[in-house]
């Protein structure tokens, strides 16, 4: 059988949305590259406002390059009204959903397999992925399922019950990948008792090849000085004003030489604002906002280093793309990236919560452009084997072997 006639449903809530451009672009664009192999169908389901629920605006699906994505609201208008008046907290709010959804995306599975006859169901991250399982029971097709997070993390946010069922499903599965060790032995030593592949997350080949100049207006912020990026959500776990309080230290001995971009947006950006001006930062860092992701490589292209002292990440693409771009990068241990780099050579690795290491690896990297040409094109050499067509063969062979047994 030709590959390409071939049918391959993708479930995951990681996926862009008119709400959030940037959500889940690393599934994106390992999809991107299984296109040349098969023909993808996604099931997305999303979070939509009150507005958007009350109008009943739905989005249609969508057709582009080879792909066909459908779209479901979640989040039925009752728990959104119980979550804003605080009757039920959001662990509570997952899990009322999540049996909401399931049933909502097996329905649509089950009636698109009529129409694609699909030969393997995947899902990304738990709390929607893990319904691929399911999906797979009931269509006799294989699963996958790829764990993205950590389990404390996803307990953390979804709670007990809805992980309990996460465990459920993803030991239904007939192969489980992880990005990171760290993400797949979280899981394992809370209830799943599967091998985990690792397959770790993929850089896009034409985001290097279509870098342009970032706006005039920060190019006349930064002309001259070293440039530091960060680049995330503004939450408590990225732990950005740790990078602000490095700098208000640094401005001591470096002066207006260097600048700070911030990237993101989130909960603690009026935090970091007031931050910033009482350390008297104004002119040393720029919170630039939320930058669509075909644009981000030219941000990492104008900067000199990134700093990215997150104490709970499974992966990383900020960094990852921030060495593909050519450029160093500081980080913490909790890293799952720092599982495939050496410390030292590509980044410094530092302790989590550690704002004197912090500090004192910034210093360094602003203090000696040579380490840090020589760093960033080591971290070049290391992210050419994360661009998704020099890795991808290792998803495309377990795929058939999971198609070949049934």
């Amino acid at each position: 059988m030709n590959q390409k006639q071939k049918s391959i449903l993708i479930v995951t809530e990681l996926y862009p949305n008119a709400d959030n451009s940037f959500l889940g672009t690393f599934v994106v664009n390992q999809l991107q590259e299984l296109r040349h192999y098969y023909h993808i169908v996604v099931i997305v389901p999303y979070a939509i406002g009150l507005r958007e629920w009350m109008l009943n605006k739905k989005q249609k699906p969508i057709h582009l390059n080879n792909f066909t994505v459908y779209y479901i609201p979640q989040y039925p208008l009752m728990l959104l009204l119980l979550r804003t008046f605080k009757i039920l907290d959001w662990p509570a709010v997952s899990y009322w959903n999540k049996k909401y959804i399931a049933p909502k995306i097996l329905r649509l599975a089950k009636k698109l397999h009529d129409k694609y006859q699909f030969s393997l169901v995947h899902g990304h991250e738990s709390y929607i992925g893990d319904e691929a399982t399911i999906i797979g029971q009931i269509l006799r097709i294989p699963s996958i399922v790829t764990i993205h997070g950590l389990y404390d993390y996803h307990k953390q946010g979804f709670g007990g019950k809805v992980m309990k069922r996460v465990v459920s499903n993803l030991n239904r599965a007939d192969r489980l990948f992880a990005v990171s060790k760290i993400a797949a032995t979280s899981y394992q030593q809370n209830g799943v008792n599967h091998e985990i592949d690792i397959v770790p997350n993929g850089i896009d080949e034409r985001a290097l090849k279509a870098m342009k100049p970032i706006p005039e207006k920060w190019q006349k912020i930064i002309k001259g000085k070293t440039v530091i990026l960060t680049v995330g959500f503004f939450v408590k776990e990225k732990r950005f004003e740790q990078v602000i309080e490095a700098a208000a230290k640094l401005k001591e001995k470096y002066g207006g030489s260097f600048a700070i971009l911030m990237i993101g947006r989130g909960e603690l950006e009026s935090r970091y604002k007031k931050l910033i001006k009482e350390k008297c930062l104004e002119n040393h860092i720029y919170i630039v906002g939320q930058i669509p992701p075909n644009e981000m490589m030219s941000y990492y292209n104008a900067c000199d280093f990134l700093v990215h002292p997150s104490i709970i990440e499974s992966f990383s693409m900020a960094c990852l793309e921030a060495a593909s771009a050519g450029k160093p990068f500081i980080c913490t241990s909790n890293i799952g990236l720092t599982e495939y780099i050496t410390p030292n050579k590509e980044a410094f690795i530092i302790p989590p919560d550690n704002i004197e290491a912090l500090t004192e690896k910034m210093d360094i990297l602003l203090s000696s452009a040579n380490l840090r040409k020589q760093m960033g094109e080591a971290g070049r050499e290391t992210a050419q084997k994360f661009i998704w067509k020099n890795q991808i063969h290792q998803t495309l062979s377990i795929y058939e072997q999971l198609i070949q047994a049934k």
